[in-house]
C-alpha cells in the first residue's frame, strides 16, 4: 500500500486536501469519489517528499470566454465519443484553470448524480451560463442531440469570441496613441512652458499673441489643475450612473448606434450578433417565440432589444419576422430581404447562418478601414497641436534673435 496526498472539492465547492493509503493512484482516487469528492489533486508520497503529480496547472479567478469554449469543446468531443456526460465532466473540470468555473461543475456534478438534469444544474448558475447556453443544453438533452448543442455553443463562442478581439485589438493603437499624446501634451504644457514663461518673464520685452495664449493656458491649467481632475471625475462618476437607468442606457445606446464613424460598426456587430443567435437557437430546435425571448435577453442593445421584441410581438400575430426590420433603419435593408426569403423558403437559420457569415467580414473590414483613417487623423492631430506649442515657445527666441542680429 502506497500513501497518497490529495486535494478535492466537496459538494458545496469548498476545497479539502488529506491523505489516504491505496495500492494505486486509480484506486485512491475510487475512494475518494465514494466520499462525495472530485479530486483535483493527487500525489504518491515516498519518503518525505510527493515523486507523482496527476495535475497541476495554475489558476485564475474569473470565468473567460476561453474557459468556456473550452469546456464546451472538450465535453462534446469526449460525449462525441462515447463517453458518459458524468465521466466527461469530470475530466473537462480537470482541465478547466478558472476557480469559479471548477467550482460550478463541482456543484453540477455533485447534482446530476442526485439526479437532476444537465440543463436544471447548469441553470443554477447563471453568473457562467448565460440563458443562451441553458437554452441549448435543454433541447439537446430533449431531442437526444446534447453533443450537436454543446458543439454549437462551442462554435457560437469561438466566432464571438473573435469579433470581439478585432475590434478590440484595431482600437487599440489609436487608444495607446491618444494617451500618450495626451501625456505629451500635460507634460509640455505644466513642466516645460512654465520654465519658458520664467525665462521669458525677465527679457522684460512683449511676447508674440500665440506665446501669450499658450502661457496663459498653462497657467490655468496648473492653477486649476485638481479641479480640472475633480470635474473630470464627478462628469465620468454622473455619466456612469446616468448610464445606469433606463432612459440613460437607451440614449447610449441610440448614440453608439447613430455615431459618424462608429456607428456602421456597432450596427454591424449587433446585426451579425443578432442573426448568429438566433441562427444558433434555431437550428438547434428551439421555438421561434422562445428563441427570441433568449436572443433579447443576450442583446447588449436596448434599441435593438425593443426592434426584436416588435419582432416577437409581430410573429405571436402571425406577421412576417421581417417586417419590423422592413420599418426601421437600424438594420440594413439587406436584413429583411434574406429574412424574407428564409421565411418562404423554409430555411430561416440557414440564411440566417448567411447574414451572419456576410456581416462578420462587413464588421472585419469596417474595423480595419476605420483604424487605418483614425490613425493618420490622431498622429496629425495630436503633432499639429504639439507643433503649436513648441512654436509659440520659440517664437520670443526668434525675435530676440531678430534684434540682436539688427
Amino acid at each position: 500500500m502506497a500513501q497518497f496526498a490529495y486535494q478535492a472539492r466537496n459538494r458545496t465547492g469548498k476545497l479539502e486536501q488529506g491523505t489516504l493509503e491505496a495500492s494505486s493512484s486509480d484506486e485512491a482516487v475510487s475512494i475518494l469519489q465514494t466520499r462525495d469528492l472530485l479530486v483535483v489533486t493527487i500525489k504518491e508520497q515516498r519518503g518525505s517528499g510527493p515523486v507523482l503529480s496527476v495535475k497541476t496547472k495554475r489558476m485564475h479567478n474569473g470565468v473567460t470566454s476561453s474557459d468556456l469554449v473550452i469546456f464546451s469543446r472538450s465535453l462534446s468531443a469526449m460525449t462525441e465519443a462515447g463517453l458518459p456526460l458524468l465521466r466527461s465532466m469530470e475530466t473537462a473540470q480537470g482541465q478547466i484553470r478558472s476557480r469559479k468555473l471548477s467550482a460550478a461543475l463541482v456543484i453540477m456534478i455533485q447534482d446530476i448524480r442526485g439526479g437532476s438534469t444537465f440543463r436544471d444544474a447548469m441553470a443554477k448558475h447563471l453568473t457562467i451560463f448565460s440563458p443562451f447556453w441553458i437554452s441549448l443544453v435543454e433541447t439537446g438533452e430533449a431531442s437526444g442531440q446534447l453533443t450537436k448543442a454543446l458543439e454549437q455553443i462551442a462554435i457560437y463562442l469561438e466566432k464571438s469570441g473573435a469579433i470581439q478581439r478585432k475590434v478590440v485589438s484595431a482600437l487599440m493603437y489609436p487608444a495607446v496613441l491618444g494617451l500618450v499624446s495626451v501625456g505629451a501634451i500635460l507634460v509640455f504644457t505644466l513642466k516645460i512652458i512654465p520654465t519658458f514663461a520664467t525665462m521669458f518673464a525677465s527679457f522684460g520685452a512683449q511676447l508674440p499673441l500665440l506665446t501669450r495664449l499658450v502661457i496663459a493656458f498653462s497657467n490655468t491649467l496648473r492653477h486649476f489643475f485638481p479641479l480640472i481632475v475633480l470635474g473630470i471625475v464627478g462628469a465620468w462618476f454622473l455619466i456612469t450612473n446616468y448610464l445606469k437607468t433606463k432612459q440613460g442606457r437607451w440614449q447610449f445606446d441610440k448614440l453608439r448606434l447613430q455615431a459618424p464613424i462608429f456607428g456602421p460598426v456597432f450596427q454591424g456587430v449587433a446585426t451579425e450578433q443578432f442573426s448568429s443567435n438566433l441562427g444558433t437557437l434555431l437550428k438547434a430546435g428551439v421555438p421561434i417565440l422562445h428563441a427570441l425571448d433568449i436572443v433579447i435577453t443576450t442583446c447588449d442593445n436596448k434599441v435593438i432589444a425593443a426592434v426584436i421584441e416588435n419582432m416577437k410581438a409581430g410573429v405571436r400575430e402571425g406577421r412576417p419576422l421581417a417586417e419590423p426590420l422592413e420599418q426601421t433603419d437600424l438594420f440594413p435593408p439587406m436584413v429583411a430581404q434574406m429574412l424574407a426569403v428564409g421565411e418562404q423558403t423554409g430555411k430561416l437559420p440557414d440564411m440566417l447562418a448567411e447574414i451572419s457569415h456576410y456581416y462578420e467580414e462587413q464588421v472585419t473590414t469596417a474595423v480595419e478601414r476605420m483604424t487605418t483613417l483614425l490613425e493618420p487623423i490622431m498622429l496629425v492631430g495630436m503633432g499639429a497641436i504639439i507643433g503649436v506649442l513648441v512654436i509659440s515657445m520659440y517664437l520670443p527666441i526668434f525675435e530676440l534673435t531678430s534684434v540682436i542680429k539688427g
